[in-house]
């Protein structure tokens, strides 16, 4: 499959995606999927949240969004820059922006406050 063909394809995923996320509110449809690690070990996931927390986002209820999964919130921003820095920018300008974005500190940062939102928010039941 050439680039622009595999390209497609993932944009068009992540469009039928958010909307279905859009239409559908988790809270209130079991066809959404259920986090595996959580009903194998009743532990929530760093991930726990996201699909609650997508859908409250793309009804512009932020703070709704934060209560479902804090982690989202803070790393959507960084997943967006990444995706931008990826397929809209070329040249110079996608050098400049991976050596900011793709540098091994700002990576690490966020592997661990991947990790330590896993601790704390089963901690203390967030």
């Amino acid at each position: 499959m050439s680039t622009k063909k595999r390209a497609i394809a993932v944009v068009a995923a992540c469009v039928i995606t958010l909307a279905v996320l859009y239409v559908l509110n988790p809270v209130d449809h079991q066809l959404m999927p259920k986090c595996p690690f959580k009903l194998l070990t009743g532990l929530s996931c760093p991930g726990c949240g996201f699909q609650r927390a997508i859908h409250a986002l793309l009804h512009g209820r932020i703070a709704e969004a934060l209560g479902y999964n804090y982690w989202l919130v803070f790393a959507l921003p960084y997943l967006i820059a990444v995706i931008v820095e990826k397929w809209a920018l070329h040249g110079k300008w996608q050098k400049k922006a991976e050596a900011v974005i793709e540098h091994r500190y700002l990576i690490h940062f966020y592997i661990v406050t991947f990790f330590i939102w896993f601790v704390v928010r089963n901690l203390y039941n967030i």
